[in-house]
């Protein structure tokens, strides 16, 4: 008997912030002419962190055999590492006689704590969030129905002193020390020797941490921009992950730095930090007064969600990302009655609000 779940969450986009609500309920439809007994329907928030790479063996390649013609590469062992952030089941119904037609089961509501860390994907691994509904059947198999989520980090400072670094010969200056994706990143080197000839960069560093077959730590180095002026803007990529808490010990860590360096000196490094919102600051290295802030990702008062801001609509995925059948949604807007997108609702909350 066809039967399917229907997740109707409480906004078009499946995307929430750490420190949010999700709510919304469920609607089962029934097909066929015989009833659909359940014995009852519960519902899971699922989040977790895993991560995987391999490595090779030191030493000779294995052989198998002595007369083997094959090609021999060396043994490799593969590491793996996994946390679960969050796993939450909640009771909707017990048992019901389901008849053909349409069913709404009931309502549900998690608390997204504040020390959550943020969906995404990464070469050696991910951290990815669910719903998961079971209806549980008497005798027969359980239908199960997922839907994926994304879950943003918030995470605000309001420090935004110069910082430097020096050695003997070099001198590595900071406006701030707190920026938002999308921001650029003014310095300063100074040299003390005269040399001019330096290179500046931008890094986001990556620790994966494996549990199995042993607890080994993998480091990912990557320049997001560089600069070889003695002063000049570094800019952080709009889609730059928020950094992780440096207190909580995860299997992906993600950090960044400032870096300058020469042919002649050991190369000087200033930690930064990658926040959601971070207000402007007026300085002298800075090339524009007014600095990027990233509405979305704020949970102030005065940097809430967009999503606040525009009527809840619902979301009627099943078994799939809520962002695509929003994006559905937004081909509507090539039609000849446009509706008002998101990115038109925070320009004008940015303008009437914010700016003045």
């Amino acid at each position: 008997m066809p039967v399917n779940c229907e997740f109707n969450l409480s906004r078009a986009a499946a995307v929430y912030y750490t420190g949010e609500q999700i709510s919304g309920s469920l609607t089962v439809t029934v097909d066929g002419k015989k009833p659909f007994p359940l014995e009852g329907v519960s519902i899971t928030l699922h989040g977790v962190s895993t991560v995987h790479w391999r490595e090779s063996l030191r030493g000779p390649p294995e052989i198998e055999h002595n007369d083997s013609t094959g090609k021999l590469e060396c043994a490799k062992v593969d590491y793996k590492g996994s946390k679960v952030h969050i796993n939450q089941t909640k009771r909707l119904t017990d048992d019901l006689r389901l008849q053909s037609g349409v069913f709404r089961l009931g309502d549900f509501e998690f608390e997204l704590p504040e020390n959550l860390p943020a969906t995404c994907r990464l070469p050696f691994g991910n951290v990815e969030y669910l719903l998961k509904v079971v209806i549980e059947r008497r005798g027969k198999y359980n239908k199960c129905f997922q839907q994926r989520l994304v879950i943003r980090k918030s995470l605000e400072f309001s420090d935004l002193q110069p910082q430097f670094k020096e050695t003997s010969n070099i001198r590595l200056t900071l406006s701030r020390s707190v920026f938002v994706p999308g921001q650029s990143v003014s310095y300063e080197v100074t040299s003390k020797d005269g040399v001019l000839d330096f290179l500046t960069r931008l890094c986001k560093r990556t620790n994966y941490t494996s549990q199995e077959p042993s607890i080994k730590t993998k480091t990912v180095r990557q320049v997001l921009s560089e600069c070889s002026d003695l002063k000049g803007d570094l800019r952080l990529p709009l889609t730059a992950p928020i950094m992780s808490h440096s207190d909580q010990l995860e299997p992906i860590q993600i950090s960044y730095f400032i870096e300058s360096f020469n042919n002649y000196d050991a190369p000087i490094e200033l930690p930064i930090i990658v926040a959601t919102a971070a207000p402007p600051v007026f300085s002298p290295m800075e090339s524009s007064r007014l600095c990027f802030v990233n509405l979305a990702l704020s949970q102030s008062e005065l940097f809430r969600p967009i999503n606040q801001f525009v009527a809840h609509s619902c979301s009627w995925e099943s078994g799939a990302l809520a962002l695509n059948k929003h994006c559905e949604r937004l081909k509507l807007l090539k039609g000849p009655k446009r509706k008002q997108s998101y990115v038109q609702l925070a320009l004008r909350y940015l303008y009437k609000k914010v700016l003045p």
